[in-house]
Protein backbone atom coordinates (compact mmCIF):
# COMPACT_ATOMS: atom_id res chain seq x y z
CA UNK A 1 0.00 0.00 0.00
CA UNK A 2 3.06 2.55 0.74
CA UNK A 3 4.29 1.50 -2.40
CA UNK A 4 1.08 2.57 -4.52
CA UNK A 5 0.81 5.72 -2.24
CA UNK A 6 4.36 6.55 -3.83
CA UNK A 7 4.17 5.76 -6.60
CA UNK A 8 1.08 7.65 -7.28
CA UNK A 9 2.61 11.00 -5.55
CA UNK A 10 5.77 10.29 -8.10
CA UNK A 11 3.76 10.30 -10.84
CA UNK A 12 1.27 13.12 -9.76
CA UNK A 13 5.06 15.46 -9.54
CA UNK A 14 5.79 14.25 -12.52
CA UNK A 15 2.81 15.44 -14.61
CA UNK A 16 2.51 18.70 -12.69
CA UNK A 17 6.17 19.40 -13.65
CA UNK A 18 5.52 18.48 -16.99
CA UNK A 19 2.64 21.34 -16.95
CA UNK A 20 5.03 24.19 -15.46
CA UNK A 21 7.57 23.50 -18.51
CA UNK A 22 5.89 25.25 -21.29
CA UNK A 23 4.72 28.08 -18.19
CA UNK A 24 8.73 28.49 -17.19
CA UNK A 25 9.98 28.35 -21.26
CA UNK A 26 7.85 31.75 -21.56
CA UNK A 27 8.40 33.26 -18.36
CA UNK A 28 12.18 32.54 -19.81
CA UNK A 29 11.45 34.51 -22.91
CA UNK A 30 9.63 37.39 -21.31
CA UNK A 31 12.64 37.53 -18.94
CA UNK A 32 15.08 37.24 -22.27
CA UNK A 33 13.02 40.08 -23.92
CA UNK A 34 12.73 42.82 -21.01
CA UNK A 35 17.05 41.85 -21.04
CA UNK A 36 17.29 42.89 -24.78
CA UNK A 37 14.98 46.15 -24.46
CA UNK A 38 17.53 47.35 -21.15
CA UNK A 39 20.71 46.26 -23.82
CA UNK A 40 19.16 48.19 -26.82
CA UNK A 41 19.30 44.67 -29.27
CA UNK A 42 16.99 46.08 -30.96
CA UNK A 43 17.34 43.60 -33.86
CA UNK A 44 16.64 40.91 -31.15
CA UNK A 45 13.53 42.82 -30.44
CA UNK A 46 12.12 43.00 -33.89
CA UNK A 47 12.45 39.00 -34.24
CA UNK A 48 11.11 38.34 -31.16
CA UNK A 49 7.74 40.45 -31.95
CA UNK A 50 5.24 38.81 -34.41
CA UNK A 51 4.76 40.83 -38.04
CA UNK A 52 0.92 41.39 -36.14
CA UNK A 53 2.62 43.04 -32.76
CA UNK A 54 0.79 45.61 -31.17
CA UNK A 55 1.57 47.42 -27.64
CA UNK A 56 -0.27 49.89 -25.33
CA UNK A 57 1.18 51.73 -22.99
CA UNK A 58 0.40 52.99 -19.61
CA UNK A 59 -0.51 55.87 -21.20
CA UNK A 60 -3.26 54.04 -23.35
CA UNK A 61 -1.00 55.14 -26.77
CA UNK A 62 -0.94 52.01 -29.09
CA UNK A 63 2.13 51.48 -31.25
CA UNK A 64 2.31 48.68 -33.94
CA UNK A 65 5.44 46.76 -34.58
CA UNK A 66 6.98 49.23 -36.63
CA UNK A 67 5.94 52.20 -34.73
CA UNK A 68 7.44 50.70 -31.60
CA UNK A 69 10.70 49.99 -33.13
CA UNK A 70 11.38 53.38 -34.57
CA UNK A 71 10.65 54.50 -31.71
CA UNK A 72 13.37 52.64 -29.64
CA UNK A 73 15.79 53.33 -32.44
CA UNK A 74 15.26 56.90 -32.15
CA UNK A 75 16.86 56.71 -28.55
CA UNK A 76 13.66 59.08 -27.58
CA UNK A 77 12.49 55.84 -25.53
CA UNK A 78 15.34 53.97 -23.78
CA UNK A 79 14.71 51.29 -20.76
CA UNK A 80 16.87 51.84 -18.41
CA UNK A 81 16.09 48.99 -15.78
CA UNK A 82 13.51 46.19 -16.07
CA UNK A 83 13.13 44.80 -12.31
CA UNK A 84 10.25 42.29 -11.97
CA UNK A 85 8.65 41.84 -9.07
CA UNK A 86 6.11 38.90 -9.67
CA UNK A 87 5.08 37.12 -12.88
CA UNK A 88 2.73 33.98 -13.71
CA UNK A 89 2.05 32.49 -17.02
CA UNK A 90 -0.14 30.57 -18.58
CA UNK A 91 -0.27 28.45 -21.71
CA UNK A 92 -3.06 26.71 -23.17
CA UNK A 93 -2.20 25.48 -26.96
CA UNK A 94 -0.19 27.92 -29.07
CA UNK A 95 -1.09 30.55 -27.28
CA UNK A 96 0.21 32.03 -24.03
CA UNK A 97 0.34 34.63 -21.58
CA UNK A 98 2.79 36.66 -19.12
CA UNK A 99 0.82 38.65 -16.27
CA UNK A 100 3.62 40.73 -13.99
CA UNK A 101 4.42 43.58 -12.16
CA UNK A 102 7.71 45.30 -11.86
CA UNK A 103 9.63 48.86 -11.74
CA UNK A 104 10.29 50.11 -15.12
CA UNK A 105 13.37 52.33 -15.65
CA UNK A 106 13.04 54.29 -18.76
CA UNK A 107 14.48 57.42 -20.00
CA UNK A 108 11.59 58.95 -22.39
CA UNK A 109 12.73 62.53 -23.73
CA UNK A 110 15.95 63.00 -22.03
CA UNK A 111 14.13 62.58 -18.82
CA UNK A 112 14.27 59.67 -16.11
CA UNK A 113 11.45 57.98 -14.83
CA UNK A 114 10.74 54.91 -12.78
CA UNK A 115 7.47 53.83 -13.13
CA UNK A 116 5.34 50.75 -10.98
CA UNK A 117 3.47 48.71 -13.93
CA UNK A 118 1.46 46.04 -14.19
CA UNK A 119 1.40 44.24 -17.38
CA UNK A 120 0.22 41.74 -19.45
CA UNK A 121 2.32 40.26 -22.49
CA UNK A 122 0.63 37.77 -24.97
CA UNK A 123 2.68 34.73 -27.07
CA UNK A 124 2.06 32.79 -29.93
CA UNK A 125 2.92 30.59 -31.96
CA UNK A 126 1.59 28.76 -35.56
CA UNK A 127 2.54 25.37 -34.29
CA UNK A 128 3.79 22.97 -31.37
CA UNK A 129 7.20 23.36 -33.17
CA UNK A 130 7.31 26.71 -34.13
CA UNK A 131 8.85 29.54 -32.19
CA UNK A 132 7.09 31.76 -30.17
CA UNK A 133 6.37 35.23 -31.03
CA UNK A 134 5.11 38.31 -28.83
CA UNK A 135 1.86 39.27 -30.44
CA UNK A 136 0.76 41.81 -27.86
CA UNK A 137 2.14 44.39 -24.73
CA UNK A 138 -0.24 45.73 -22.74
CA UNK A 139 0.58 47.91 -19.20
CA UNK A 140 -0.85 49.60 -17.06
CA UNK A 141 0.33 52.14 -13.73
CA UNK A 142 0.10 51.15 -10.45
CA UNK A 143 -0.08 53.78 -7.59
CA UNK A 144 3.07 54.35 -5.79
CA UNK A 145 3.72 52.28 -2.22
Amino acid sequence: MKTTFIAFFMLIGLFASAQTTKENEILKLSDQIFKWEVAGKIDSLDKAFDNKFVVVSSSGEQQTKAQYIARLKSGNFVHNSIDVQENSATVSDNTATVVGKGVFGVTVGGKKLSIRLSYIEVFSRAGADKPWSVLAMHASALPEK
